[in-house]
């Protein structure tokens, strides 16, 4: 679950957090087997916390360059770091950047002459043609949007997207990089990709300090390289 919520990190491309970023947001859409699956989003410069409400036990927190995985275990809370995480389920977690893998190279992303609202934010439809990993040509509709409180949450989203990718080794394929830059170049926000991904609420007001605290009280457990030494290492 909690790479799920990854997942919806804005289908997991590569831009850079803002500074002065903050804000909230609930996404849906389904994740890389097809089923459904929403999220929340709480962002704040470098900091952010993503959960979803079919796991309220557990949560995703990024401060920094640190992620950690927050999980509630028998009454007590839980924290591990994500490459840790990732180390002990190997194979068996499902990649964040599964949405995206299939685009290999984008043959071109068009603005048409369609509006769309999209949580209360107008944006315009795009159309993107791309090659998949066959060197198939499919074409899927986006909304984008220049409204800066969407190209902030894109950026927060995609920033843990990216963290989690590269803490699982998965390479994104040089589609999925070319979406990311023409996004940034023209200082875009995603509010729809296709029925896999939305946003259905946005506030661009700051979350309270507090919610990007580690839980008072809760067991650490510690870096599991040094009591497990065929775990892994980086």
């Amino acid at each position: 679950m909690m790479l799920r919520i990854a997942a919806t990190a804005l289908l997991s491309l590569s831009l850079p957090l803002l500074a002065h970023a903050a804000g909230t947001a609930r996404l849906a859409g389904l994740d890389d087997r097809g089923q459904p699956f929403s999220a929340s989003v709480e962002y704040a410069g470098n900091n952010l916390r993503a959960a979803s409400p079919q796991s309220p036990n557990n949560y995703l927190l990024a401060r920094g360059d640190k992620i950690y995985a927050v999980s509630r275990v028998n009454g007590q809370q839980v924290v591990m770091e994500a490459a840790d995480l990732m180390r002990m389920a190997g194979g068996l977690m499902p990649s964040p950047t599964a949405a995206l893998e299939q685009v290999s190279a984008i043959v071109s992303l068009q603005p048409t002459t369609r509006s769309e609202t999209v949580a209360g934010i107008g944006g315009t439809v795009y159309v993107l043609t791309y090659e998949d990993g066959r060197r198939q040509r499919r074409t899927e509709e986006l909304v984008l949007t220049s409204a800066s409180a969407a190209s902030e949450l894109t950026a927060a989203a995609l920033k843990l997207g990216r963290s989690l990718a590269s803490l699982s080794g998965t390479l994104l394929p040089p589609g999925a990089d070319d979406l990311a830059r023409r996004l940034q170049a023209d200082r875009l926000g995603l509010l729809r990709f296709g029925d896999r991904f939305r946003v259905e609420t946005l506030d661009d007001r700051a979350p309270q300090a507090s919610r990007f605290e580690l839980p008072g009280g809760s067991f650490q457990i510690p870096d599991l390289r040094g009591l497990l030494p065929g775990l892994g290492g980086r």
